[in-house]
């Protein structure tokens, strides 16, 4: 534990170096420049940001991040939830400079800072203990902060008799006060983990402790509640503070700012905070973690995998050639957004031998029209000769609009792709894609293992494990499996009714 202490303080010492260098002065300034600085400062809080803290504004504010500190400010009964990304600056925001902001306008009175644990929170109270002692520019403009206390405690208390308190998740925060200050500032900071969010008892008892013993441990005239996080289950500590579990309600008077990494809300769209982000930055990102886990991370959009299709149940393996399996099928679904790149076009391409369903390959991909009806006719010309795919699409895609980007490819191509339409009456697509769980379950599906590298086939993978009743996450592939396994199936069952017929009428059946 010592040893632990010890690390954690050298580290702390570091960082204490680098907001000094950082925060150099000019001792000789003028009281005019010095006091026309601090009024821009306490009204425009990313000029605040930008002087005061140049070791954390390596990247201009986002626009979220202004908007959501005014706000703050701005309601001296503030209660919120500020449900960020990964790598947005939240506990940045949140635990150090916002405060900070409100402090050098004398609108604090006390801070609690809550953590997972009080080791965790007690850590992150001592970025804020390292502005106070160090940062230059802070205490030339407000005054010498530090007076008694130590953040490894998680307890101390500025010049200026403003307490600063860590605790952890579940602590009793009661009879916290400096002589007649009552905390009236509470931050509480990423609090869901793995393990609690899997047990509702103890993420209700958390919550009605944030919401009992922590907020009523705060001054009642006039006190701000804030919580930062991701979701990370669809009935975590969080989305149960929002309101958005089942049967629980909407809080009163919850300011909720709910910022995803993209202004749309899609792998390919602009980034919100598009002053340090480029889109193919975060794309690359989005991709290595897999559309689950990216969902979860930047989306907020937490998904239960295994629900209905489970991990275990996807197999990988050598496949049957092409040239010997009894059919393959094509299948499109393009989304009824066809002219946008908000949605996934998903092209599915299965096989079937025996009883066996083979996934040979995939085209997933949140694009237009136009690029998958080019990825199907590659696709469709890199096949041998002695190979028939049969390409379906659902019958009223191929009208109006879907046609003319057939139309303009087979142009170009000098040829139309013998795509045909699906003209079955489909029934309920979450009855349809469920009714695919036994196939899967029995072993009956095998995806080529040459294709496991396959972004697409391995975000197709994605959106059957994250298919259930009322999630957030697409569901255009395992929709275009069913369309291709439909058909495959329907097929053999022709076939082996027609080999029964033929049977009957050689041995004189009928």
């Amino acid at each position: 534990m010592a040893n632990r202490y010890s690390e954690a303080y050298n580290k702390w010492k570091e960082w204490c170096r680098i907001v000094q260098n950082a925060t150099n002065i000019n001792l000789k300034e003028p009281e005019e420049v010095k006091a026309k600085r601090i009024k821009k400062a306490l009204s425009a809080y990313d000029f605040f940001v930008n002087y005061y803290f140049p070791h954390y504004a390596t990247d201009p504010c986002a626009d979220f991040h202004i908007r959501e500190a005014k706000a703050v400010k701005k309601d001296p009964n503030f209660f919120g939830v500020w449900e960020w990304p990964r790598e947005h600056a939240k506990s940045v925001h949140a635990n150090v400079i916002l405060p900070l902001w409100l402090k050098a306008d004398r609108q604090i009175r006390g801070m609690i800072l809550v953590g997972k644990n009080n080791d965790d929170a007690s850590e992150q109270l001592s970025d804020i203990q390292a502005e106070l002692e160090v940062n230059q520019r802070y205490i030339q403009d407000f005054g010498f902060q530090m007076k008694s206390g130590s953040w490894e405690e998680g307890n101390f208390t500025t010049n200026d008799g403003i307490q600063f308190i860590a605790i952890g998740r579940g602590q009793s925060p009661r009879g916290f006060r400096n002589r007649e200050k009552r905390p009236d500032y509470c931050v509480v900071d990423d609090i869901d983990d793995d393990e609690i969010v899997q047990n509702p008892d103890r993420v209700e008892k958390v919550v009605d402790w944030l919401l009992g013993s922590l907020y009523g441990s705060l001054e009642i005239k006039s006190s701000r509640l804030l919580v930062i996080g991701n979701r990370i289950h669809p009935s975590s500590i969080l989305a149960n503070i929002v309101g958005d579990v089942a049967n629980k309600p909407k809080r009163k008077g919850l300011h909720h700012s709910k910022v995803m990494a993209t202004v749309d809300g899609t792998f390919t769209g602009k980034p919100t905070w598009w002053q340090k982000f480029k889109s193919k930055v975060l794309q690359i990102r989005f991709e290595r973690m897999g559309m689950t886990l990216a969902l979860r991370e930047y989306f907020h959009k937490a998904v239960i995998r295994g629900k209905i299709f489970k991990n275990e149940w996807i197999h990988w393996g050598r496949i049957p050639k092409l040239q010997d399996m009894d059919y393959i099928v094509a299948y499109f679904d393009p989304s009824y957004k066809a002219k946008t790149t908000n949605d996934y076009k998903a092209v599915k391409v299965w096989g079937k031998k025996g009883i066996k369903l083979y996934s040979i390959d995939a085209f997933v991909k949140q694009t237009s029209i136009t690029e998958a009806v080019q990825w199907m006719y590659d696709y469709y010309e890199s096949l041998p000769e002695d190979v028939i795919c049969d390409f379906f699409m659902e019958e009223v895609f191929l009208q109006d609009m879907f046609y003319d980007d057939f139309e303009v490819e087979a142009n170009i191509r000098n040829y139309f792709l013998p795509i045909q339409g699906d003209t079955r009456k489909k029934p309920d697509k979450f009855a349809r894609i469920q009714a695919l769980s036994p196939y899967y379950e029995r072993g009956l599906v095998m995806h080529d293992i040459k294709q496991k590298n396959n972004y697409h086939m391995l975000l197709g993978i994605e959106q059957t494990l994250g298919f259930q009743k009322g999630s957030q996450i697409h569901d255009d592939s395992p929709d275009a499996d069913e369309g291709a396994i439909h058909i495959l199936q329907s097929r053999a069952r022709v076939e082996a009714f027609e080999g029964r017929v033929r049977s009957r009428k050689r041995t004189g059946g009928y």
